[in-house]
């Protein structure tokens, strides 16, 4: 019912309060050739805090996922076919509206989508991005049938459940419209010009022609206040005339709130010394620029917030092209970094605009899938001694890359590496192909070289696949944690065994996958020593994987002892746990007493791989993560 009630309020805050706006885009076209920011402008910018999701974070890192949600990639085009990322993206969003409007950013998979919403462009492919602007005339009918979908007395999960793939992306994208349109309405405050001058002791205050935005307001709260009080003395005359007045500014105010009032918390509280000792800094809210006059009225310091907002709001009216827009982004950007080092929650921001910049997944599995095409060759050409190198230094470039990634989210959550299902893609990744090197260098037979390989590619492609899942439901790969997940010890203890031994069973299965192929396809048919040489591998990576399955399943148990009172709870993510311990031990036992050779442990490794994705994949599409609470 909620969910039915947001989109009728989406529907018509776009008829009513974005009407000005609405007329502003269809009877002004944007400018094809507008600039385009400046570079250092981008950069600066990128750095300004935010306090998003239960953690504070660069807007740059907001700016990617916000475009990976809406457009499936962290780019897009402009009006005249341009690319521009995301933080430029985000710019033209915030300060240029008018220009935001035309870039195609929105991902429409199926054009039946635009069909029901009565729109149809001629030339567009099936799965096709579009702006805005293009599906402004929709959007209507976009937001009806999207309220329709959600039936009044009936859970939104439930209703979900009925729909078809088509309906499914047309919520979607009225929730990514509604998204887009609040980054554009975000500084509307910046561009209005309050009623500041409904009576005369608002004119002696504010002037005869006051200036657009917060900011007058806020440097004249004391004279408010004067104001408000002195009502209470004034002539009848006088008082009414004064009351009309600052009705009239309380009624533009909660309008204006209900527009830009929403979106980014990038003012942290100034006064600190007001947090209890057993208060957090990092617990405290941060501020949106609509909630920074309720602040200043109460009395709360804010001079440096102020003079940030008015730095925001000074770009907000500038061209890209203002000489003095440099020096304005980094004022800003350094009020901002200031109160935020005063509270020590700015460290780390450099550090994620870093890691967010090199890409070092995207650019491990570029290096993954050259491995295994020198890999590939290697096979044809045995003794050609470069390939054999190029194979090793690309190989190790793409784990050492997954690597650098997973030990830079490290230092930036405080985490060890394996606290979400995304982490745990990569973390298994690494560990796969770190073991498959390994036994790579014990033997160099090419085996297990050429399946690290296929292991890397295959983790990084997941991976990025699955960043923009994450991007849709949480908006971030980096999470904050629910309470009872928020222990670092178990975290380094339970889930890293577990997840260690997630690795090892996969990467068992995908030798086993070359035995049984080999054999299928008669690939090296009179060569014993070689099939020999695979099962011995799928032996050992097995007894390594038993050891950290065990040792990781024992550990859980105790965490759930220390957390729920016991030790054992047969809820789903216990018993992938279990069935992967019981699965090995089973293996090991019919090799070791001779119930199966070489043929059977192929077959039941790759049985055990089965399992293996049933417990880290399979249970969480049951709605229990992949570091859940047994009782959830």
């Amino acid at each position: 019912m909620k969910i039915r009630r947001r989109f009728s309020m989406v529907a018509l805050v776009s008829i009513l309060f974005l009407g000005s706006f609405t007329v502003q885009i269809n009877g002004q076209e944007s400018d094809p050739s507008s600039q385009r920011w400046p570079s250092d402008v981008v950069v600066t910018m990128g750095g300004i805090p935010v306090q998003d999701g239960g953690r504070v974070k660069p807007i740059d890192t907001i700016a990617g996922f916000k475009l990976l949600k809406l457009n499936g990639r962290r780019g897009c085009k402009t009006v005249d076919g341009d690319s521009i990322d995301a933080m430029e993206w985000l710019l033209d969003c915030l300060f240029r509206p008018e220009v935001a409007v035309d870039h195609r950013c929105f991902l429409v998979r199926n054009d039946e989508v635009l069909t029901d919403i009565g729109l149809d462009f001629e030339g567009s492919r099936k799965s096709d991005r579009y702006s805005y602007k293009q599906l402004l005339p929709g959007l209507q009918l976009l937001f009806k049938k999207a309220g329709q979908l959600f039936p009044p007395g009936i859970d939104a999960n439930e209703a979900s459940k009925t729909w078809t793939g088509v309906e499914r992306q047309l919520v979607q994208l009225a929730r990514d419209i509604q998204e887009f349109e609040s980054l554009l309405h975000y500084l509307d405050f910046a561009r209005f010009r309050f009623s500041l001058n409904g009576c005369q002791e608002m004119i002696d205050i504010f002037g005869e022609s006051p200036g657009p935005g917060l900011t007058p307001l806020l440097r004249s709260t004391d004279q408010l206040r004067e104001l408000i009080e002195k009502r209470q003395s004034a002539p009848p005359e006088r008082a009414e005339q004064i009351q009309r007045a600052l009705l009239a500014l309380q009624q533009e105010f909660a309008q204006l709130d209900r527009i830009s009032g929403a979106g980014l918390a990038i003012f942290p509280p100034e006064d600190s010394n007001s947090a209890s000792e057993e208060t957090d800094l990092q617990d405290e809210v941060w501020l949106r620029p609509m909630e920074l006059l309720t602040v200043v009225f109460d009395g709360a310091p804010a001079e440096i917030s102020i003079s940030a907002l008015e730095n925001l709001e000074s770009i907000a009216s500038s061209a890209v092209d203002d000489p003095d827009l440099a020096a304005r982004s980094t004022s800003l950007v350094s009020n901002l970094r200031n109160l935020a080092e005063a509270r020590g929650e700015y460290g780390k921001i450099p550090l994620e605009i870093l890691f967010y910049r090199i890409d070092f997944f995207y650019h491990g599995l570029i290096l993954f899938i050259l491995s295994f095409i020198f890999t590939s060759i290697s096979w044809l050409a045995p003794r050609t001694s470069w390939i054999q190198w190029a194979t090793w230094a690309s190989l190790l470039g793409g784990l050492t890359l997954v690597i650098g990634g997973i030990v830079l989210r490290c230092i930036i959550r405080s985490r060890p590496p394996v606290s979400t299902l995304y982490e745990t893609i990569l973390f298994i990744t690494a560990c796969a192909v770190l073991t498959g090197l390994f036994i790579e260098w014990l033997n160099r037979k090419r085996i297990a070289l050429a399946t690290a390989s296929i292991l890397g590619l295959l983790g990084c492609f997941l991976s990025m696949k699955y960043e923009f899942k994450e991007a849709v439901t949480t908006g971030d790969t980096m999470p904050s944690l629910v309470a009872v997940l928020d222990t670092n010890f178990w975290l380094a203890t339970h889930v890293t065994c577990v997840t260690l031994g997630y690795s090892a069973g996969l990467l068992a299965a995908a030798l086993a996958h070359i035995w049984i192929f080999g054999k299928i396809f008669g690939f090296r048919r009179d060569d014993k020593d070689f099939y020999r040489t695979v099962s011995r591998m799928v032996y050992g990576v097995i007894c390594f994987g038993l050891l950290f399955s065990v040792v990781g399943t024992i550990l859980g148990g105790i965490w759930a002892n220390y957390s729920w009172g016991r030790f054992w709870g047969w809820d789903p993510k216990e018993n992938g746990a279990l069935m992967i311990c019981l699965a090995e031990l089973a293996i090991l036992h019919f090799r070791l007493c001779g119930y199966i050779r070489e043929h059977g442990l192929a077959l039941l490794a790759i049985f055990n791989g089965v399992i293996v994705a049933f417990s880290w994949w399979g249970v969480n599409l049951l709605g229990v993560t992949a570091t859940a609470s047994p009782t959830e």
